[in-house]
């Protein structure tokens, strides 16, 4: 009878280390969080030391810091990162806009920054363009990034793939094929397209804005998480990100 106690309580025990290990895992696995981007300098950039900077990234650490929360940071083409984060569990991607087709596939915590300006850009020797309105920019062949909200956002007023809408998975191709002629226009904000502008050795001078997007076309910019991310680490960066914005003005980043 001794030996059958022995036994019962040893398996208990076992059981309950098991258990407990288990546990720890899955909180320390909730509490490492896998942040994705995209290269959109001079909001986002690799420096030459291999660091992953720029304001944004500056802002999305000092949340981090703040929720007191261990993480990953990596780079990637915009389709991976946005892939990435509707696929896997615990990542931030950061920025996203908030849409209403995005609100069921992420937690979104907003905003980052005030509103970025959108602009088409056209090459300034294109005297023929000329953009007043959306719908005159559906005579021209126009380069985006694929799967971003620009992309979403012109096929929602009724652009089309492979004939208005020529996507790319990074704004320097789309620059490239602009500067060559193969597409008459490319979407982006002001400071990141003089930023592309500047890698590229080139003269500001090349390009200049042909549309400025209206306010309502404008949305949210915020940092997202995917939607199997637990949701206390959910809260704990949306509360470190709401005392940020509450202690000083919100980050802007269109000047």
């Amino acid at each position: 009878m001794w030996l059958i106690y022995r036994k019962i309580i040893k398996k208990i025990r076992t059981t309950s280390v098991i258990l407990a290990l288990v546990a720890y895992q899955l909180t320390a696995q909730a509490s490492d969080i896998n942040i994705v981007t995209e290269p959109w300098p001079p909001n986002i950039y690799m420096n030459e030391a291999g660091i992953i900077s720029g304001p944004l990234t500056e802002k999305v650490l000092d949340i981090m810091a703040r929720a007191k929360l261990s993480y990953s940071l990596n780079i990637y083409p915009w389709p991976r990162a946005y892939n990435y984060a509707l696929s896997d569990q615990n990542v931030l991607i950061y920025p996203i806009f908030k849409t209403k087709a995005r609100e069921p596939f992420f937690h979104f915590i907003c905003p980052l920054s005030t509103k970025v300006d959108l602009f088409f850009v056209k090459l300034s020797k294109r005297k023929d363009i000329k953009v007043k309105t959306l719908a005159d920019a559906k005579k021209y062949r126009i380069g985006l990034i694929r799967e971003d909200y620009d992309h979403a956002l012109l096929l929602q007023h009724g652009f089309k793939d492979g004939q208005q809408l020529d996507a790319n998975t990074d704004d320097l191709s789309t620059l490239r094929k602009l500067i060559k002629g193969r597409i008459d226009l490319m979407m982006q904000s002001r400071s990141s397209i003089y930023e592309n502008i500047a890698s590229q050795g080139l003269d500001k001078s090349l390009i200049e804005l042909a549309y400025k997007f209206k306010d309502e076309h404008l949305a949210e910019n915020c940092i997202a998480l995917s939607k199997t991310t637990p949701l206390f680490v959910v809260e704990k960066i949306r509360k470190a990100a709401d005392e940020i914005n509450r202690a000083g003005p919100l980050l802007d980043i269109n000047n």
